[in-house]
Formats: structure tokens, sequence, C-alpha cells
């Protein structure tokens, strides 16, 4: 994996999340998910926090793949950006279990 791609891919993994999540909640909301009974909660909030957990582990074997650079500076600033991608994927993403998702 080149350098670029290898200090940009977490926080390009959050970027996608991010913009995942965002798409099927207004999905979700204009189809109706919020209104679907499953398993003591809706489908929608349970796509959700799927999604999510699935974004997370993604991260999390990111940052078991970024100790594998060739250089200690390289190692440090890529394992920061993946730090940094995989902090806001936790933050910006908690939502969809913690609040409602259509008003």
């Amino acid at each position: 994996m080149s350098l670029l791609a290898r200090i940009s891919a977490g926080l390009l993994l959050w970027a996608f999340g991010f913009s995942l999540l965002y798409a099927m909640q207004g999905t979700g909301c204009a189809y109706g998910w919020a209104d679907v009974a499953l398993f003591g909660t809706t489908l929608l909030r349970g796509i959700l926090v799927a999604t999510w957990l699935v974004l997370v582990a993604a991260c999390l074997a990111l940052l078991r793949l970024v100790r594998s650079a060739s250089s200690d500076f390289e190692n440090r600033v890529t394992l920061a950006t993946t730090l940094a991608g995989a902090g806001a994927m936790l933050v910006t993403g908690s939502p969809v279990a913690l609040t409602s998702a259509c008003a």
C-alpha cells in the first residue's frame, strides 16, 4: 500500500462510514423503517447500530494493519491518522444508538 493511501485510510473509512450512516438514516426515515418493531427496538435503529458496529470493527482491523509500516515516522503518522478516524467513527456514529433517528 502506498504511503498516501496508508496515511489517509482511517480518515477515508470514517468519511465513508459517516456518509453511509447518514444515507441509511434518510432512507430509513423516508420508508418508515422507524415504525417497524424488531427485537425490542426498531428496524431502522437495528440496521444503523449494526452498520456502525461493523464500521468500528473495520477501524479496529485497520489499526492492526497499520503496524506494518516500514519507517518509524511513517508508522507514527499512519497510526495517528488511523486513531483519529477510529475516534471520529466512535463519536460521530454513537448517536445512532443513543438518540431518536427520525424527528
